[in-house]
């Protein structure tokens, strides 16, 4: 493709005009320079400001350091009591890359914290509380790691911190509700045409009605993370495959997560459950409301139903974009039964949350049970190599 043509996609892609066909060509020519062009164009910003203001640092990083070494230690406990032997293949090892739900580092168990219990599981952490998407395929610290480990599973978390991270949600409101973005974009509509198709439980009021609040910004951003993940994930399962070449990590698959409908608020949380004594406790030293309630008031979207119903129609286009992403993959005869989603949402619910983006701990805990359930037993999806979490937890 030339340069030209790729540029003129990426001006569509950024306009939300861009077509089905159009979106198929320009992720099989995407590189990582074009990648950093996009994201400088979405948030108005140069890179270097971008990658600075998403840079996970202070105390944060130092807890996020602090729990995976002691993560990691127990990983290199069971390699050094003989873990990986070819007559166990039952026993996996587990690279996960992401943000804080693989690595809430105060108090919560998280999702990794999770799988990482299970005596069959090995699971080395390069996740960081806080991560932006952005900084995972900027430092690639998975690509070293890969190749030291050669994981049986990579696990990935990562873009919701890129959506509300300093507050850029609001950028991506109409605060008007007149917004007709959805209607120009031909390829929303097509995996909501497929979700119909597969019956997947939607909720028609609040979907349309959260729409009409959503600028062509967030449309862009949720085509950029499509571009990403592809990028990620073909980097991976074809690495050291040129020259028709075996791919270096031949065996290795891909799970994903797109996080469940979380509630837009400013309460404390006191006095609700005393078993959940740290919630009180999280909330205020998250300043809860700053991710999600904050940046909409900002755009004058003050009703609380509203900003349920936005935040309801965005993450169902973010799990929908991530499932798409898998198909991709499972559809090419070369690598079936390579990437798997995991589809928490309706998993939680309006009260399962320590804050405005992390399950409390229970939840976390069940979630994590079905990530366990895809690595053992990856047959067992629910619906085409993704395990809806509320479907195991009946």
């Amino acid at each position: 493709m030339n340069q030209r043509f790729k540029s003129s996609l990426i001006d569509k892609l950024l306009d939300n005009s861009i077509e089905i066909d159009e979106l198929k060509w320009l992720r099989e020519d995407i590189d990582a320079a074009d990648l950093s062009c996009i994201i400088q164009r979405i948030y108005d910003l140069n890179e270097s400001y971008i990658l600075k203001i998403s840079a996970v640092n202070g105390m944060l990083e130092k807890l996020n350091v602090i729990k995976n070494k002691r993560r990691n230690n127990r990983f290199f406990n069971k390699i050094r009591k003989g873990f990986r032997q070819v007559s166990k293949s039952d026993r996996k090892i587990i690279l996960a890359e992401g943000d804080s739900w693989f690595n809430y580092p105060i108090i919560l168990t998280d999702l990794v914290d999770v799988i990482g219990m299970d005596k069959d599981l090995a699971v080395y952490s390069i996740a960081s509380g806080g991560d932006w998407l952005l900084n995972m395929l900027t430092a690639r610290v998975y690509v070293e790691e890969l190749s030291l480990l050669h994981p049986d599973y990579f696990l990935i978390s990562g873009g919701g911190n890129d959506l509300v991270g300093s507050s850029r949600i609001a950028a991506m409101l109409d605060p008007t509700g007149q917004s007709n973005e959805y209607a120009r974009n031909e390829w929303a509509q097509y995996m909501i045409g497929k979700v119909h198709a597969a019956g997947i439980q939607l909720n028609e009021d609040d979907f349309n009605e959260g729409l009409k609040y959503i600028s062509k910004d967030f449309f862009a951003l949720l085509m950029f993370f499509h571009l990403q993940y592809y990028f990620l994930i073909s980097e991976i399962l074809n690495a050291g495959n040129k020259g028709n070449k075996t791919p270096k990590f031949e065996n290795i698959k891909i799970i994903t997560q797109g996080y469940d409908y979380p509630v837009p608020s400013y309460e404390s949380g006191i006095g609700v459950n005393p078993l959940h004594w740290y919630v009180p406790l999280i909330r205020k030293f998250q300043q809860n409301g700053n991710w999600l309630k904050t940046p909409m008031q900002l755009r004058g979207i003050n009703d609380a139903e509203t900003q349920r119903k936005i935040v309801y129609a965005m993450i169902f286009l973010f799990n929908e974009m991530m499932i798409d992403i898998g198909h991709i993959f499972t559809d090419d005869k070369k690598m079936p039964g390579r990437v798997f989603h995991i589809d928490a949402r309706e998993s939680v619910g309006e009260n399962g949350w320590t804050d405005e983006l992390h399950p409390k701990a229970e939840h976390f805990m069940k979630i994590g049970r079905v990530f366990k359930q895809c690595i053992k037993n990856p047959t067992s999806a629910t619906y085409q190599q993704v395990f809806v979490v509320k479907e195991f937890n009946k």
